[in-house]
């Protein structure tokens, strides 16, 4: 019953809630033809066995593949008897699910799958497997593919999730107020597991928390605990706490000793969430450099992270989108993940009205043209990170930010994600802003030039897939976009890089660009 009909896939693709390739064709009973993009993705000549079964079994990830692979453009898709080969094609699915139909004369399946998803199988490189079984060439291959709505949204999944938030952060801050306020218990026999020293930080250091259940209802409604019983250290408090407890609440973002402590006891005491107030010691916001691998390590053991953020006041939770982690209410989780991410760079200085008006207009126009399911993401100041934080929100878009922690720049809280990072981790943080689809360059300073630096690399070295990169400015980036040229010319860049490279101040020409590059409608 979810199957669209010709004319309501043909809806679907007008009112841009669907993205599909360019080469299109739909019959009568709602099947939607197309042909891949006309590239061949290969790997290395000389990969080592060992690597090759890594990736056949699963054991290495896809941003392994990615940087491994090498792409081919080629004028014709053609197939000899018996072969295959890997392909892509550009799908951007927020509301809908594909299903790849395989039969005589159809061809295709995603890596494995026949089943495309809206959260993990959208974007500009949504990888196919063609094979030719017959015993004659076939030449562009033709995909066949049917498209199904997702279950309308669950209005009632997202109260509940909204309510539980709000009673998590009302209980959180009573659990913090009574830590703050009653005498920490002493435990003088207890010791952590590990009695080691980690960079000048020990699992001795004083960091109030508590061993606790959190969320229970006793029949009549939340109960917020009160006068919790807290300890000085986290040894203390798992050591002591009661045996079915399920969550660990910690003054500071554990250090590494604490870090140890914690994944050593977690198992045994079947911990399910772990609540923090503030980064560090020396920082209430700026997580330091090491918290990030630590809260990768929690999301492999399961364990749940939550931020009562005392600058937001709110309560956030640790999750994950294309394998980076951002803080977020739980009840946007979903659209979050679901979301295509436009980065947006830019400098902190004070635009001028035209500049700013030019990057309104650009984002109203990529939301109409992605749909609404679209985010904006910012390093979290003012100037241009501004203008487009607050003209994606005034769109219905999700705003983001990698904050980081810098004198010159305050930080724009008023976002839906985040992450945030001390000063000593901004080329660590550049590592975030993968999560986006897009990166959009506005009008910048030199930190803007090293972060331009970074995604051309990563675009040559396939760390980002083939997407266009959009230097959006009126003549400020002339000089680059000359660099670039003369680096291709002298042969120190590939040339097909510069083709994935716009230099303008036209937002019309914008969107054109992404429909050319992504070869869809």
């Amino acid at each position: 019953s979810a199957k669209l009909s010709s004319a309501q896939v043909w809806e679907a693709i007008n009112t841009n809630r669907i993205k599909l390739p360019n080469t299109i064709s739909i019959d009568r009973f709602g099947k939607v033809y197309f042909t891949p993009q006309r590239r061949i993705y290969t790997l290395p000549e000389n990969l080592p066995e060992l690597d090759l079964l890594y990736l056949v079994n699963g054991e290495r990830p896809r941003s392994y593949l990615d940087k491994l692979q090498r792409v081919e453009e080629v004028e014709n898709l053609s197939l000899l008897p018996g072969s295959g080969f890997l392909t892509s094609c550009s799908m951007y699915l927020p509301h809908h699910y594909v299903v790849l139909r395989r039969g005589n004369d159809q061809f295709g399946i995603h890596t494995g799958a026949v089943l495309l998803d809206p959260v993990k199988t959208f974007g500009s490189n949504i990888m196919l497997e063609i094979y030719n079984s017959s015993d004659q060439m076939i030449v562009n291959p033709v995909v066949s593919i049917e498209i199904f709505a997702a279950p309308p949204v669950d209005i009632s999944a997202f109260d509940e999730l909204k309510a539980k938030r709000d009673r998590m952060h009302a209980e959180a801050a009573e659990i913090y107020r009574s830590l703050d306020q009653v005498p920490a218990l002493t435990t003088k026999k207890i010791h952590p597991r590990a009695e080691i020293t980690l960079r000048g930080q020990s699992a001795f250091a004083r960091n109030e928390s508590a061993l606790l259940h959190l969320m229970r209802d006793n029949g009549a409604g939340a109960t917020h605990p009160v006068d919790v019983s807290g300890h000085d250290t986290v040894a203390e408090a798992m050591a002591n706490g009661p045996a079915d407890a399920e969550t660990i609440v910690v003054n500071y973002f554990p250090n590494l000793s604490e870090h140890i402590e914690i994944l050593s006891r977690a198992r045994q005491q079947k911990l399910k969430r772990l609540l923090f107030r503030r980064a560090s010691r020396t920082n209430r916001f700026f997580l330091p450099n090491a918290a990030h691998a630590q809260l990768d390590a929690y999301e492999e053991l399961g364990l749940k992270v939550y931020w009562h953020n005392e600058e937001l006041n709110d309560i956030y939770l640790h999750t994950y989108k294309k394998d980076r982690g951002f803080f977020i209410r739980e009840e946007l989780v979903h659209k979050f993940q679901a979301s295509t991410i436009l980065a947006f760079y830019g400098s902190a200085v004070r635009l001028r009205k035209q500049d700013q008006q030019r990057i309104e207009t650009l984002i109203q126009k990529m939301v109409t043209f992605f749909g609404s399911s679209m985010g904006v993401l910012t390093g979290g100041g003012d100037g241009a990170m501004a203008v487009a934080t607050t003209a994606g929100r005034d769109q219905n878009s999700m705003t983001g930010a990698c904050f980081l922690e810098l004198e010159a720049q305050l930080p724009n809280c008023n976002v839906d994600f985040f992450n945030s990072f001390q000063e000593t981790s901004r080329h660590n943080r550049q590592k975030w802003f993968e999560v986006a689809d897009f990166c959009i360059f506005n009008v910048g300073g030199v930190g803007t030039l090293e972060e331009v630096g970074i995604e051309l690399c990563n675009l040559k070295l396939g760390i980002r897939p083939r997407v266009p990169l959009v230097f959006f400015s009126e003549g400020f980036w002339g000089d680059l976009q000359k660099q670039v040229e003369m680096m291709v010319r002298t042969e120190r860049t590939p040339p097909w890089l510069a083709d994935y490279l716009l230099f303008s101040s036209d937002p019309d020409e914008v969107i054109e660009f992404y429909r050319k590059k992504l070869q869809i409608l």
